[in-house]
């Protein structure tokens, strides 16, 4: 048996390895006219097997075929040539002889005995034949299939990939630059242009450092200004689009430099809550590729997160600014109880923190230490003014309910769960290194760490400050007391840390707090 492609002209090619001797038959005018005259009831025949000749018999493999020849298709046909013994008895094989002008028994020479299938074998092998080639046909679908998905899934993995270290570095606390510089770099690699950038707006404070900043990834031929000045006119043309958008020839974007830069751009906004936040843009794909739909998918999921990201963080913005308006409001409602200790808590929460920093506490210690600085006197709340304000020195009684301001502060902040931390900064601050404080006597390595800060803070402040029964005292005498009193009321190491420190804020506070006072009254 030897297979082979028949067009419905007649012409005869061989598919592989086929019999010569059958194949000097087939390529014969008198079979060419033969299956030219049939053609139509040998691809319409129910039949399996079609005798063309008596024993030449073919099994049409059912593959369709259309061939464009010259301004028409030709339709083609994969057959299985089957050889009978009546072929060698039959008037074409002596057409065929006269055609090539030799004789019959030579042609019939070139047929092998191993050959001929009787004719009740044929329809059995080829019904068998027929359903190997649909087990063919179907497992190369299946194939084609399996190849589709893996190319699929191997682009979904990419892009989970992508977006999994993307949503590893989308933590409030994470330096939003940072973010989104690993996300433009991840995204130029994966992408495999040769140049992305992301664009922010610059008329939205809660962005801080990031307003207006422009973050780039792999190679350009232009200054990072020519680059910005694009994203920045880029912004305006999509201030109101919300979807990616693909140039495929970036003149006729009628941007100075561009076609320059790129010849095809990608843009895809970047939105939330419906405001334009920037836009991420970038072009020429590297092998000679084109951006496609899975390109822009990709981007389209990378922005939606990068969005979420900056949303939350603008969101994170406002809620801190609230939280500490909230607290500046109240510490500066007790201060107010007196006139004399103005703005005292905002410039013992700004000297604890320099402390904290300088003494190698780590950001988020420090941040909690300023705030628990905010924090120390609000149990004077529960103090009466009229001994919060008196002139001169304290009765031992009315000094007794001052010392009472740590513990009720502590009180109040305990139901607070998120200022649970701060608790020991507010309640410990009036202790002594000697255990000669209050309320606790607490010594040495006894007091936390945040209340042995906030107390030297509160000291110096107290020093620095005019008060009612004295006049404050300049810089040199403060730190000199200081010095004095370390190893007695103050932690020794943070003693000497603290007469190190930059006091130039601290003084620029005071005249803050006293500019406030002139104009208030």
């Amino acid at each position: 048996m030897s297979v082979f492609d028949i067009s419905s002209e007649g012409i005869v090619t061989p598919v592989g390895n086929v019999h010569e001797g059958v194949y000097f038959l087939l390529k014969s005018s008198r079979f060419q006219k033969d299956i030219v005259a049939n053609w139509h009831d040998i691809k319409t025949s129910d039949r399996t097997v079609n005798e063309v000749w008596p024993g030449l018999m073919l099994v049409n493999i059912p593959v369709k075929r259309r061939r464009r020849v010259g301004e028409r298709f030709s339709e083609h046909a994969l057959v299985i040539v089957m050889i009978g013994e009546d072929l060698l008895h039959c008037d074409e094989i002596q057409a065929v002889s006269d055609e090539y002008e030799i004789e019959s028994r030579n042609i019939l020479a070139t047929l092998e005995p191993s050959m001929f299938v009787a004719k009740g074998e044929a329809a059995r092998l080829a019904t068998m034949l027929i359903w190997m080639q649909e087990d063919i046909t179907e497992v190369d679908r299946r194939l084609n299939e399996l190849q589709s998905m893996s190319l699929e899934l191997s682009e979904s993995y990419e892009e989970l990939s992508l977006l999994y270290k993307l949503s590893a570095n989308m933590r409030v606390n994470k330096e939003p630059a940072d973010f989104l510089q690993n996300a433009c770099s991840e995204l130029q690699q994966v992408l495999g242009v040769r140049w992305l950038a992301i664009q922010l707006i610059d008329n939205d404070p809660r962005l801080e450092d990031l307003s207006g900043q422009l973050v780039t990834a792999g190679e350009y031929d232009h200054k990072i200004q020519c680059i910005q000045e694009i994203g920045k006119y880029l912004m305006l043309r999509m201030c109101d689009e919300e979807h990616s958008v693909v140039y495929e020839d970036t003149a006729i974007l009628d941007v100075p430099l561009i076609h320059k830069l790129a010849k095809t751009l990608l843009i895809v906004p970047i939105r939330f809550e419906g405001k334009q936040l920037g836009i991420l843009y970038g072009g020429e794909k590297q092998e000679g590729t084109h951006i496609n739909t899975i390109d822009v998918k990709l981007c389209d999921s990378l922005v939606n997160s990068m969005s979420i990201f900056l949303g939350n963080m603008m969101l994170y913005e406002d809620a801190q600014a609230m939280f500490f308006g909230t607290l500046h409001a109240l510490t500066n409602a007790i201060d107010a109880k007196d006139s004399y200790t103005h703005g005292h808590s905002e410039r013992v929460a700004l000297m604890s923190r320099n402390l904290a920093e300088a003494a190698g506490l780590d950001s988020h210690t420090v941040e909690r230490t300023y705030i628990a600085g905010l924090l120390h006197d609000v149990g004077k709340i529960g103090v009466p003014e009229s001994v919060l304000c008196k002139p001169g020195r304290l009765t031992p009684s009315e000094f007794d309910q001052i010392k009472m301001h740590p513990e009720i502060g502590a009180r109040i902040l305990q139901d607070i769960r998120q200022m649970n931390d701060l608790i020991p900064g507010v309640l410990c601050h009036h202790e002594r290194w000697d255990g000669l404080g209050y309320p606790n006597n607490l010594a040495g390595d006894q007091i936390p760490l945040m209340g042995r800060v906030i107390g030297l803070a509160d000291a110096f402040d107290a020093m620095s400050s005019n008060r009612t029964y004295r006049r404050a005292l300049d810089l040199n005498q403060v730190l000199d007391e200081i010095i004095r009193c370390k190893g007695k009321q103050f932690d020794p190491e943070l003693a000497d840390i603290f007469v190190n420190l930059d006091f130039k804020p601290f003084f620029d506070l005071i005249n803050k707090h006293q500019e406030h006072q002139k104009i208030a009254s």
